[in-house]
């Protein structure tokens, strides 16, 4: 029966990661093995910087329209 981990003839290596492997990550003796596929495990115990991303300008106008609409549209149905 052949390897299913051999690599194929013609088959090429996976690409570099930008981020070097830094070995297997298991979960502690006392926690479930979920913990170890915690994707912010690195970041844990470092400092975070966080930066702002604003809304564009056309979100705001969809927000307005749809205000107005709603007024407009609950002046109209309680005045009829």
């Amino acid at each position: 029966m052949a390897d299913p981990h051999a690599r194929k003839e013609g088959a090429h290596a996976p690409p570099p990661s930008a981020t070097p492997s830094l070995g297997a990550i298991i979960a502690s003796p006392g926690e479930g093995a979920a913990a170890a596929s915690r994707p912010d495990q690195l970041l844990d115990g470092g400092y975070n910087s966080y930066e702002s991303n604003p809304a564009p300008w056309w979100i705001g106008l969809l927000w307005v329209s749809f205000l107005i609409f709603g007024a407009a549209y609950l002046i109209f149905n309680l005045l009829a």
